[in-house]
């Protein structure tokens, strides 16, 4: 095998564009006549292997308008024969198969490699879609297509396909803008496979040399990888929040009251709502607050041609996952809610109690008498904006979640998706502050001080710093004059340029 060395400097010369690559004409073949009337060798394919990914891969190449042979070291069994036969390609032996093919898609594990034919191999484009079960790494490390091209030398190796699922090829309709990555020291066998992948409705990406495939090898191997910063932030705001309930609405009150066995039941479902709750409001701030940011350093810069800070640039990216996440917190919120929204539990949002005086019996003949509250169960007119302004955050909220998906994002022009995601989600905090503000009343300002005299807002307040902290930020750039030098910066106007901004556009 050359050395590595070699290996980079020949696929850096033989890097290309696949976008400049046109898909050819779609033919059908469902019989013989049509196999013998077969004139291009690159619609013809050979796969070895027909197990799952094997007969799913051939199955979408039959339907994409080539003629495939699967190969098995077998091909006389009844039950291989029936699984085959519903892919619409031909079952033969290996040796048969390679041979009335040039493109080969080797659908074997690695461990099988040393089994195959390699003398039918040789000067054959061999397509690599194998995985590893775990990331390899070492001094010596090889990627199973670099191991590939080691045994059959004279083939040329690229790798592919390793990031589809054998569903995702059986299910194009729902998987069919999915991306598959590439990796070669050739590039005329690239520019094949990369045809193979548009005809079966995907799109080719060129990551460079065989060496490459080692990356390509990890990507099924990532466990989310754009979640896990969203994920930590989001947890560590929920964190806070519920030991800061913890200390406020429990630990404080038993150490005031003097009796430690209190309240410590609230524990399992009123101090995680609560938490909830203000790590919700809180994170759907921070969907918006780093757009806030970033326009802020726009018009301070003058341009829009240069770049964010790293922090910023990563807060950016992470708006997705952190809404995503926002909305499973509001919904867990609505959900532990249903059972606290009764007179005794929300007092704030109904109408004040009646009180009566009445004889209680103690014990035996004995009574006392004491003041008992009568609860009402309508809504005051506080409570009442309080569920409306609760319910409609929420529609909003789930507006905003389902147009995120890719699938529905496609179908929105850029306006209808700037108006939903920013227009709706500035709307949606707004609500969800006045509902936390109807909910809380003359208390929201109310300070419960601890044993070490240190005043404790109350929830409700800590909730609406973040949302307040936004609305403050964005209300300068709506106003006319900020509003419009900040869109003539984003269509390409720069303060310090001597060019207009036509010129600046490239007009």
């Amino acid at each position: 095998m050359a050395d590595s060395t070699a290996t980079e400097s020949l696929c850096m010369d033989d890097m290309f564009d696949m976008d400049d690559v046109h898909p050819i004409i779609v033919q059908d073949s469902a019989s013989d006549e049509d196999i013998k009337a077969v004139t291009s060798p690159d619609k013809v394919v050979a796969v070895l292997g027909s197990g799952d990914y094997g007969r799913a891969i051939s199955r979408r190449l039959v339907s994409s308008g080539y003629t495939v042979f699967i190969g098995s070291r077998d091909p006389n069994r009844s039950k291989i024969k029936n699984l085959v036969r519903q892919t619409g390609a031909w079952l033969t032996g290996q040796e048969e198969a390679l041979r009335k093919a040039n493109i080969v898609i080797i659908a074997v594990g690695r461990e099988h490699y040393e089994y195959l034919p390699m003398p039918y191999l040789q000067d054959k484009i061999l397509i690599d879609v194998s995985n590893n079960p775990e990331r390899r790494r070492g001094p010596h490390y090889r990627s199973n297509a670099e191991y590939l091209q080691s045994l059959v030398k004279d083939a040329k190796v690229v790798k592919g396909f390793n990031v589809l699922s054998a569903y995702a090829l059986e299910n194009g309709g729902l998987q069919g803008s999915k991306e598959v990555f590439l990796a070669g020291n050739h590039a005329d066998a690239k520019i094949k496979v990369s045809e193979m992948v548009r005809m079966m409705g995907f799109h080719p990406v060129d990551w460079g040399c065989l060496q490459a495939s080692r990356d390509i090898e990890d990507v099924p191997l990532r466990f989310m990888p754009s979640w896990k910063r969203p994920v930590a932030v989001v947890f560590g705001v929920f964190l806070v929040s519920w030991i800061y309930l913890l200390i406020k609405n429990i630990v404080c009150r038993n150490i005031a009251s003097g009796q430690w066995h209190e309240r410590w039941k609230r524990l399992g479902m009123s101090n995680f709502n609560f938490a909830a709750a203000i790590s919700a409001i809180w994170i759907l701030s921070f969907c918006y607050l780093p757009g806030v940011i970033a326009a802020y350093i726009q018009l301070w810069r003058g341009t829009k041609y240069s770049r964010f800070p790293k922090w910023l640039d990563d807060w950016l990216k992470m708006r997705k996952q952190l809404g995503l996440l926002m909305l499973g917190l509001a919904g867990i919120h609505v959900c532990m809610s249903l059972p606290y929204l009764t007179p005794q539990m929300a007092r704030t949002v109904y109408e004040a109690p009646k009180k009566i005086q009445a004889e209680v019996i103690i014990d035996g003949n004995t009574t006392a008498t004491e003041i008992i509250k009568i609860y009402n169960s309508d809504f005051s007119w506080r409570g009442e904006l309080f569920l409306t302004m609760g319910t409609i955050s929420t529609c909003l909220l789930v507006v905003l979640g389902i147009s995120s998906l890719p699938s529905v994002t496609a179908t929105l022009s850029w306006r209808e998706f700037t108006f939903l995601q920013s227009k709706l989600g500035w709307v949606a905090l707004i609500t969800a502050a006045f509902h936390v503000i109807f909910l809380a009343g003359k208390y929201i300002f109310y300070s419960w001080k601890c044993y070490i005299s240190l005043p404790l807002p109350s929830g409700s307040q800590v909730s609406l710093y973040a949302p307040f902290i936004a609305v403050i930020m964005k209300i300068p750039l709506l106003l006319p004059p900020v509003n419009n030098y900040l869109q003539k910066i984003r269509r390409g106007y720069e303060r310090n340029s001597q060019y207009e901004v036509g010129t600046s556009l490239g007009a």
